[in-house]
């Protein structure tokens, strides 16, 4: 009997199902009916479609709440929408005016990423308000899946299950071919609409509905629970994701799914009983819906009757034997109860105990009050301890209101802050209520002054001093109209203000009710308000404080940040940049479904932890001398020393030409000596201009390069001056000379002298850095030599420059290690000190492994690179396109220079195309084929 009182039942939920969806698809059905037959579609192209034509189908959206866009892809490659305008939709994908309430989109397809996209704004009254006309390469009808399941279905059909990136709600779009044509009809429905219809039964809480689509995806629904995927790609990792993961189960539904009849499994220890059945609510589209509940909920009243019975029949049994005695112990019990209870509330143990009310007057009022006072403690004592784990003080007043309005069993309530601008004016902060139907908007509440409703608000404030059975009438419509109170009825708020240790007004705390509270029960709210207030006034002053201290550090972070930008226009604006690239990877990652991630979350801390990291990653430049960052010559330093060289040639030319007009006063023939005179200034002007050539940084030095550059270097010119005058007494030492020179001398045009050596200022920081990291040290701090400098490969960097620019990573650990930092900030030093270290341990400065490089580490290396290739405001280089940016990344992943699965997410999560669209300039931006590097 059981059984087939469930089975009927399970055909009633189904019955009930099939109308409930169909109620809702029928327009829907009836409307791709009418559009896939209708000559008025049935064009080759989007501008066939008339303006009016299109604002039929705005109409249509106007009347239908389930569908919020309808479009049509034609066979030249055009696309015609008609979308409502929603809140979230209407700036962000349309850049829509701010009264527009439809658009119609027209895509007039001419080329391959060369699309001209025109958007006509409508208001409610179907008024065409705005148009404008754009270009748009990113949309592609032929590439879209609707498109193409479209034009194999001469019937509505489903698209898979997706995530509607304008909702983050899961969506699928149901297409249609037009009949005479190779239109293709669609619209976006919110699966979420099945989900109602299968929350809506009489079945016990504990069933689970699995509704399978003819496509293989399938929809469950379970203690108000809900998901959506395919039966063979189940990533859910809770009790129902177990289940449909079972191999068990899955052969157990793959063999029932067709049958009619109950069948049963096990699952979470016990039996369940199941049935599926069909259901069609759209043409031709099948899906069958599976039943299952506990079989102990329909069993089990069966056999408690049968317990309960037994038992009492063994209670009556056993009444008759002790009777005299059972008496006495009965009429004493709740009071023995009541004694346990207060011993527990005097130890502050309010635990929720189960207590009979006793048929004695007296005693069952007392039960009751006990009751009442442990119940009203229990809340309050949770309240505090909610409160004092909250950090966000718009969350605390949101819990305070939430929580406080249960307790005091109040209609509403609501907070009001003092102004930032004036101190006399109360803002309205907060509006709450219990009643999930009421959308409380807060912009209706109005301003009030401090001096309402006290005429004076005391530094210590008394229950006397809480006002009730007064509303500022502006309040009262307020809350009127939020729908919290009827038009016509009473309104009656109870408020206590908020004041600091100081004496010093925060704002005030307020209920409302709809009747007047009197006597007792007033007297019981306004206490339990009253210290709720003190708490709250505290609360919300320390977290106050502690967001205004947050504050006052991220400002100085970025005030660092800003500076290191500042020092050097080679630098840019990176160390603004990198964070907000670093953190869209982040939640990126914490979003992504991939295994690598699975255990990548950050909660609240852990993000300001990853922010402060990278907006400090660079923090060390500060000590990196500014002629290293910014040297753009090889033989730059504070100045570019070509200068210098140039000079000594010239007097090469001087010697030249004064050596020719020697020999011609002493009689050598005068046309042949000028000819060698030209020749040697040819010569030495080919010699400069070839090392000058030599010290721009994007020549490469090879083998054949370096003896030129050692072959010219072998001139020499006569000095005359003593080139130890006017030096400071440091370069004095630098020069190391061991005894007087005689001059004139004779020297080098080029050389690597010993002042050029600059040596490396070992003190106790230096040191410990030397001994802590992997970096190799070169023999000097610097080597100013002109060969030296004149020889690098690439670059204008040395090795030396070099170890001086990586060096910066150093500091950073360093200086961020001798911060104070609080234990949720701990790994601030590691994760900025390692965006500079490789998988493949090459890195630095520490050289880690794979497995000791954390994730916000890898993330930050990403973003530090990514950004520093398509940098445009880099004076010593030209801004990578988009495309080589990401092809060199996808070099260092190959390489292992970077972490290739973040580098993937990078690309599939489109990270990279939406930072380019915000900082790359508009010829940076170039196509990008991603899956070549998937």
């Amino acid at each position: 009997m059981a059984h087939d009182a469930v089975s009927q039942q399970f055909q009633r939920y189904v019955d009930d199902i099939y109308t409930s969806v169909s109620d809702k698809y029928r327009p829907i059905t009836q409307l791709f009916g009418y559009l896939s037959t209708s000559s008025d579609w049935n064009h080759e192209q989007a501008s066939d479609v008339s303006l009016v034509k299109a604002t039929d189908l705005i109409r249509y959206l106007a009347k239908d709440t389930l569908t919020n866009s309808i479009y049509m892809g034609f066979p030249n490659g055009d696309l015609l929408g008609a979308h409502k305008l929603g809140s979230k939709t209407k700036q962000y994908y349309y850049d829509a005016p701010e009264n527009a309430k439809f658009v119609i989109e027209t895509l007039t397809y001419k080329q391959a990423n060369s699309n001209e996209l025109t958007r006509a704004y409508l208001s409610n009254n179907f008024d065409v308000i705005d148009t404008t006309v754009t270009n748009n390469d990113s949309l592609n009808v032929f590439e879209r899946t609707w498109y193409k399941i479209g034009l194999q279905s001469p019937n509505l059909v489903p698209t898979p299950i997706y995530k509607d990136l304008r909702t983050n709600e899961d969506s699928l779009t149901l297409v249609q071919k037009h009949r005479f044509s190779d239109v293709v009809i669609a619209t976006d429905l919110n699966i979420r609409t099945i989900v109602d219809s299968l929350k809506a039964s009489d079945l016990s809480h504990d069933a689970i509905r699995v509704l399978f689509g003819d496509k293989g995806q399938f929809v469950v629904y379970h203690d108000n629970d809900s998901r959506f995927s395919n039966f063979n790609d189940v990533s859910v990792d809770n009790a129902m994701g177990n289940l449909l993961k079972k191999e068990k189960f899955k052969t157990i539904v793959r063999d029932n799914l067709n049958k009619n009849n109950l069948f049963s499994f096990n699952f979470k220890g016990e039996e369940w009983l199941a049935q599926s059945h069909n259901i069609t609510f759209m043409q031709n589209n099948n899906a069958r819906l599976l039943i299952a509940v506990p079989e102990n909920s329909i069993l089990g009243p069966s056999q408690k009757m049968l317990r309960d019975t037994m038992l009492m029949l063994v209670s009556v049994g056993v009444l008759f034997i002790p009777l005299s005695w059972l008496f006495a112990r009965v009429l004493t019990r709740p009071l023995r109860t009541l004694s346990e209870q207060i011993k527990q509330v005097t130890a502050l143990d309010v635990s929720e105990t189960t207590t009979k009310i006793s048929q004695i007057k007296e005693i069952a009022e007392l039960q009751t009050s006990t009751a009442k006072m442990r119940k009203t403690l229990d809340d309050f004592l949770r309240l505090l301890t909610m409160l004092s784990n909250e950090q966000d003080i718009h969350s605390l007043l949101e819990k305070t209101c939430s929580k406080a309005s249960l307790m005091l069993e109040a209609d509403s309530a609501f907070v009001y802050l003092k102004s930032d601008e004036d101190d006399s004016i109360l803002e309205p902060f907060i509006l709450h209520t219990q009643d999930d139907n009421i959308n409380t908007d807060i912009t209706l509440c109005p301003r009030l002054s401090t001096q309402w409703p006290y005429e004076k608000l005391r530094n210590n404030v008394n229950v006397k001093d809480i006002q009730f059975n007064l509303i500022h009438p502006m309040l009262k419509t307020a809350l009127v109209k939020a729908g919290i109170h009827s038009e016509n009825s009473n309104v009656y708020t109870l408020t206590i203000p908020l004041v600091d240790r100081s004496g010093n007004i925060l704002g005030l705390l307020g209920f409302s009710y709809s009747e007047c509270l009197v006597g007792e029960e007033l007297t019981h709210v306004m206490g339990v308000s009253k210290a709720l207030s003190d708490f709250v006034s505290l609360s919300f002053e320390g977290q106050d404080s502690i967001a205004k201290q947050k504050e006052l550090l991220n400002s100085f972070i970025k005030l660092i940040a800003g500076a290191i930008d500042t020092k050097s226009p080679y630098t840019g604006a990176h160390c603004q940049r990198v964070p907000e690239l670093a953190s869209m990877l982040a939640d990126a990652a914490s979003r992504s479904k991939q295994a690598k991630f699975s255990n990548f979350s950050l909660d609240a801390k852990g993000w300001e932890q990853l922010n402060i990291a990278a907006w400090l990653h660079d923090c060390g430049k500060v000590t990196t001398p500014e002629y290293v960052i910014d040297k753009a010559t090889k033989l730059e330093t504070i100045y570019n020393r070509i200068n210098e060289v140039r000079m000594r040639f010239e007097v090469l030319i001087r010697d030249a030409q004064i050596q020719a007009l020697t020999a011609i006063a002493q009689g050598e023939c005068a046309q042949q000596t000028n000819q060698i005179l030209a020749d040697n200034i040819h010569q030495i002007e080919a010699d400069f201009a070839f090392i000058a050539n030599c010290n721009l940084g994007e020549n490469f030095i090879d083998d054949d390069i370096k003896a030129r550059i050692e072959a010219i270097s072998q001139q020499t010119w006569l000095r005359f001056l003593d080139d130890e005058l006017g030096l400071s007494p440091a370069e004095l030492a630098q020069k190391d000379r061991t005894g007087p020179i005689t001059l004139p001398i004779m020297e080098p045009v080029l050389s690597d002298r010993a002042e050029h050596m600059i040596s490396h200022i070992d003190n106790s920081l230096e040191l410990e850095a030397h001994l802590r990291f992997n970096m190799k040290r070169p023999l000097h701090r610097n080597n100013l030599g002109e060969r030296h400098n004149l020889m690098i490969q690439r670059g204008t960097i040395n090795t030396e420059e070099r170890y001086i620019i990586n060096h910066h990573v150093i500091q950073t650990i360093t200086m961020l290690e001798q911060l104070p930092l609080p234990p949720h900030l701990s790994r601030v030093p590691e994760i900025a000190g390692g965006h500079h270290e490789q998988l493949s341990g090459r890195g630095y400065p520490r050289g880690l492994q794979e497995e000791d490089i954390s994730l916000e580490a890898r993330i930050l290396a990403i973003a530090d690179v990514f950004e520093a290739l398509t940098a445009s405001d880099r004076p010593y280089k030209t801004a990578k396109s988009l495309s080589q940016s990401i092809k060199i990344l996808s070099f260092m992943s190959k390489d292992r220079h970077i972490d290739s699965e973040l580098f993937k997410l990078f690309l599939s999560s489109g990270i990279y195309l939406e930072y380019a669209h915000k900082y790359l300039k508009p010829e940076q931006i170039d196509d990008v084929d991603i899956s070549e590097y998937l």
